[in-house]
């Protein structure tokens, strides 16, 4: 059997007392950390909680050499513990794919997603945000529009887009975002994200320390570190109910 197991948001705690007894039950437990962070998780604290040995699985090792995971699974009773919920991500859904197709049981432990509390957090409505994008690290020869592209279909439509930033071996920030964002509008000129805009940065959804700024771009961008401590997510609203106005009224800074 392979068991995915989602973790939540923050640290070793956010994992359910269900995931924990899967976890105690298993007879081995992998995680994986490089599709989303959790700023508060200790894997010495969640070995303990766990009752036993987790070895951590590097990009390479899940995306490429899954095989050894799947052959484990096929005799013995594996975990992998996600970040965040477990089939967010593609690379996950393809390895509960391809268990299946080997006819290897699988069961998933669903847990908070970033895609249902940084609307939370917001105070927007879920069913209001359009498609997400990924805004990457840009470098002289590499700076994709897709981020423009997706936040100019989604305004189209009235929908609230939501934007993750870049995690790689140096994370983005909120500030760095918005500034991939406005050199896009200066550089293609379509009205989409322009100083003025308004935009919602959530710094560290589901930590205790969670934070949420609305403002124009420009000024958030200027606020930079105040934005609080990263993972940060950014949200630019689309058509706004009276209630999401209420709530962006109580997190705006002039």
């Amino acid at each position: 059997m392979l068991v995915l197991v989602g973790m939540g948001l923050y640290d070793e705690l956010d994992l359910s007392l269900r995931g924990l007894r899967e976890l105690r039950e298993c007879d081995s437990v992998y995680v994986e950390l490089y599709t989303s962070r959790m700023p508060g998780l200790s894997l010495s604290r969640l070995r303990e909680l766990a009752g036993k040995e987790i070895r951590e699985l590097k990009r390479q090792e899940l995306e490429e050499g899954a095989e050894s995971l799947l052959e484990e699974a096929e005799h013995r009773k594996v975990a992998l513990l996600v970040a965040g919920d477990p089939l967010i991500s593609t690379t996950h859904s393809a390895l509960r794919l391809e268990a299946v197709k080997r006819g290897i049981e699988v069961k998933v432990l669903h847990n908070a997603s970033v895609y249902s509390a940084v609307p939370s957090a917001a105070g927007l409505h879920n069913y209001r945000f359009g498609r997400c994008a990924t805004i990457p690290r840009a470098s002289r020869t590499y700076m994709p529009e897709t981020p423009y592209h997706v936040l100019r279909e989604n305004l189209e439509r009235g929908l609230h887009t939501m934007l993750l930033l870049d995690l790689g071996e140096e994370e983005m920030n909120a500030a760095e975002g918005i500034a991939y964002l406005l050199e896009l509008e200066s550089k293609l000129g379509m009205g989409v994200f322009k100083p003025a805009t308004t935009a919602v940065v959530v710094s560290r959804v589901g930590a205790p320390e969670c934070r949420v700024t609305a403002g124009r771009a420009e000024r958030l961008a200027e606020l930079g570190n105040a934005l609080g401590a990263t993972p940060h997510t950014i949200v630019v609203p689309g058509e706004l109910h009276f209630m999401e106005e209420e709530w962006l009224r109580r997190f705006w800074v002039e």
